[in-house]
């Protein structure tokens, strides 16, 4: 059976604003209207305070079509988790220097599920790229069960809590912590990494410097 031919491209919003606003308008269709968030709109984009030019981001395309993103912000500048949810971290504070990244509004849109993995993937190729310490985010329970499975043990800064509703009323429970980078791939990430060896990816951001990404 013939896999998805997936790219990826690595932006700035102030390098691409044009892969920014189709990002935009996925993170509206996909934490908006599939997950039922509530978020800041504006004409169909979901945007925030920290989507500033030193924001990077990865969009996972097929067939032209943007399905699958996240966003990376150094934790030596003021990010979401850090600012808006401080209360979360009650075991370990939230970092706030350079080898940290937070990464969020991270996912995959429903008719794409399947390229969970690959955008994981990326995830961890750009944080070695990168030389990061570790990932922090807010995650969802599930989505800290999936990170286990998959190979990418995680540390969590408090316990969970609830973080918002959606719009049926039910809670999102979400729950602080970091992905800890090793400084040398585990068979785990290796095997991870394997999904995107041989994957088109556009990296318009300049994190890769001289590796070759493109296949």
């Amino acid at each position: 059976m013939q896999q998805p031919r997936y790219t990826a491209t690595f932006f700035s919003a102030a390098r691409r604003p044009d892969l920014a606003e189709a990002l935009f308008r996925l993170r509206y269709a996909l934490f908006v209207r599939e997950l039922g968030w509530s978020l800041s709109v504006d004409s169909g984009h979901e945007r925030d305070q920290f989507d500033t030019d030193d924001a990077i981001y990865c969009g996972l395309s097929i067939g032209g079509e943007m399905i699958g993103c996240f966003r990376a912000i150094g934790c030596e500048r003021p990010y979401l988790a850090q600012t808006i949810f401080p209360h979360m971290a009650t075991h370990k504070p939230f970092p706030t220097c350079a080898g940290y990244v937070e990464i969020s509004r991270f996912g995959v849109v429903a008719a794409h599920r399947q390229a969970g993995t690959v955008l994981y993937s990326l995830l961890i190729r750009f944080a070695l790229a990168r030389n990061a310490v570790g990932l922090v985010a807010l995650a969802e329970l599930n989505h800290e069960r999936l990170l286990n499975r998959i190979g990418l043990p995680t540390s969590r800064y408090g316990n969970p809590q609830i973080v918002g509703f959606r719009d049926d009323g039910a809670w999102i429970l979400a729950v602080a912590g970091e992905i800890p980078i090793p400084q040398e791939p585990t068979p785990a990430l290796r095997a991870l990494l394997s999904l995107t060896q041989f994957m088109e990816i556009s990296d318009e951001a300049s994190i890769f410097g001289c590796e070759r990404l493109s296949a």
